[in-house]
């Protein structure tokens, strides 16, 4: 029996469709792109004779970079080398989209060689080259480059395989940027640029399971004081430059481990992930005072963007994701009541409220919750009230105990003011003025009814009258004004100066000093503004914001 001959050697042809076969088999598994670049990289380096093999792939900011290098039998996934030189054969070959090889560097390389390892030519010992353009869908992705140390290495049939398999590779990198872009466009809030509401719950998922006491993980949330009525005045196009003037500021300041998003609307959310309270605050402090900084430009004077920010840490103020979050809410509630200076405690709604109010308790809590703006303004006005008598300003007792009722209930005419005008974030027309103008007679009239506060009702409807009589609601004059209403007019205008207010940022103290005293016998009593001036500037005062 005649024994058979031994199979036939495979031809390169038949070696070159096995490994075309494999590439097209390697691009439809289900791989990564750095374990699929990797496998087609090894495979070329398996067929073809090559010491050297990378893809160079362009990035969104136009640099080309080499993500993946098989250097004389190590592979490099992922080495970000950036190829810069002028005289580049791949930066040539992305440009022209034309093909580069030689088997001696004076036919691929005629000018200057341009080694991958500038800081160690002396590595370069390539001798034949290929470079072909990845292309996919029309466009250049990168460049493959295959080189070999031996001369007369390639011919024009192998030039055509490497060319074959750039095309697959430039398949497999268009495929990865159209899965990275949908996945970015699934995270990303098209607006702002941050992260969107799923992704911040994801993250803050994954980060409070890995959370300590040590090192917890915070949820810091930032909420735009009266943002709705920003987008009715100015437009949603103006009301979408702020969101993205807020975004951007809080980008600025959140450092590496901290993500940024919009949880929603008008409110931001930061996960501040394993780092000691002492950095979360200080975190707090930081994107709240870039967030003091924003204004927006009205058309007679910048318009403060006031943000209220509330925060809770996990484990320690709460163990899972919902409980935090919803104490988060909770205490941007309070943030904005106490115009927006961040809270961060359970007791942090606590203040001190100073003069006795038996029988008006609901007048004094609607007043306080009229809206952040006047909880501040009449909190801070009779805070003043005390520490100045405690100073200079000598009362009685029985006036002491008006001086601090009036003081704190000096604007509760508002509560009768819409919002449309009260909160309003810019100028008022003249109807809207004269309508705010008649707070004081509305705040008369509401305590009118209640006989142990007859006296503060006249103080009240008097508080914006004026020394020269050219104030409001009656015209008074001098001390035709109730002396306490006096003394109230000049720590009122004095903290609606110093106080962030829905149509204007806060001065600095010392130019509403200069202002008050300015108009001493004109708007204020003289002797008042001389105590008052004595106190602030000499004396232990309260803190203003």
């Amino acid at each position: 029996m005649t024994p058979e001959p031994p199979p036939a050697a495979p031809t390169r042809e038949h070696r070159d469709r096995a490994l075309l076969s494999q590439a097209a088999a390697l691009l439809a598994a289900d791989l990564s792109a750095g374990e699929l670049f990797e496998r087609l990289i090894s495979l070329l380096a398996e067929h073809v004779e090559a010491s050297v093999v990378f893809v160079a792939l362009m990035q969104p900011d136009g640099r080309l970079t080499i993500e993946y290098f098989y250097d004389h039998g190590t592979i490099r996934r992922y080495p970000h080398i950036v190829v810069r030189e002028e005289g580049a054969r791949s930066l040539e070959v992305v440009r022209t989209a034309e093909i580069i090889w030689g088997n001696s560097p004076q036919q691929w390389s005629p000018g200057v060689r341009v080694p991958i390892d500038s800081e160690h030519p002396e590595t370069d010992d390539t001798v034949s080259a290929i470079f072909v353009p990845m292309q996919a869908a029309g466009m250049t992705l990168g460049c493959l480059s295959v080189q070999s140390t031996h001369a007369d290495a390639y011919d024009l049939e192998q030039v055509e395989l490497v060319a074959a398999i750039g095309r697959y590779l430039a398949v497999a990198a268009q495929n990865k940027r159209l899965y990275d872009e949908l996945q970015r466009s699934a995270d990303v809030d098209p607006l702002t640029g941050l992260a969107n509401h799923s992704r911040l719950i994801r993250e803050l998922d994954i980060a409070v399971r890995t959370a300590t006491s040590v090192r917890p993980v915070a949820a810091v949330m930032f909420n735009s004081v009266n943002f709705a009525m920003f987008n009715d005045l100015y437009g949603y196009a103006e009301g979408d430059t702020i969101l993205r003037r807020i975004a951007q500021a809080l980008q600025e300041v959140a450092g590496e481990g901290t993500i940024v998003g919009r949880f929603g609307g008008d409110v931001f959310l930061a996960v501040v992930a394993h780092r000691s309270k002492a950095d979360v605050i200080a975190f707090v402090e930081q994107a709240c005072a870039r967030l003091r900084e924003l204004t927006y430009s009205g058309v007679a004077s910048p318009i403060p963007i006031s943000i209220a920010c509330g925060y809770a840490l996990a484990p320690i103020d709460a163990p899972q994701r919902g409980d935090l979050v919803a104490l988060c809410v909770h205490r941007t509630r309070l943030s904005r009541k106490q115009g927006g200076r961040p809270i961060g405690e359970d007791d942090i709604d606590a203040y001190d409220i100073h003069g006795a109010y038996a029988g008006i308790e609901t007048i004094v809590e609607g007043l306080l919750d009229r809206d952040p703006y006047t909880r501040v303004h009449v909190v801070h006005v009779n805070a003043m009230a005390k520490r100045w008598t405690e100073y200079n300003l000598e009362v009685e007792h029985a006036d002491l105990a008006r001086l601090l009722q009036a003081s704190l209930l000096h604007d509760v005419g508002k509560l009768l003011v819409s919002d449309r005008i009260l909160v309003k974030p810019g100028g008022l027309t003249p109807f809207e003025y004269t309508t705010v103008q008649r707070h004081a007679e509305f705040g008369r009239n509401l305590l009118a009814p209640y006989p142990a506060y007859a006296e503060v009702a006249e103080i009240i409807g008097q508080h914006h009258e004026r020394w020269d009589g050219l104030g409001y609601p009656e015209g008074l004059s001098g001390e035709g004004i109730h002396p306490i209403a006096r003394a109230i007019a000049v720590i009122d205008a004095f903290s609606a100066m110093v106080l962030d207010r829905p149509y204007h940022r806060g001065i600095a103290q010392e130019a509403a000093l200069l202002e008050v005293e300015r108009c001493a016998g004109t708007q204020f009593d003289p002797e008042y503004v001389e105590r008052f001036l004595s106190w602030r500037r000499e004396g232990e005062h309260v803190g203003v914001a």
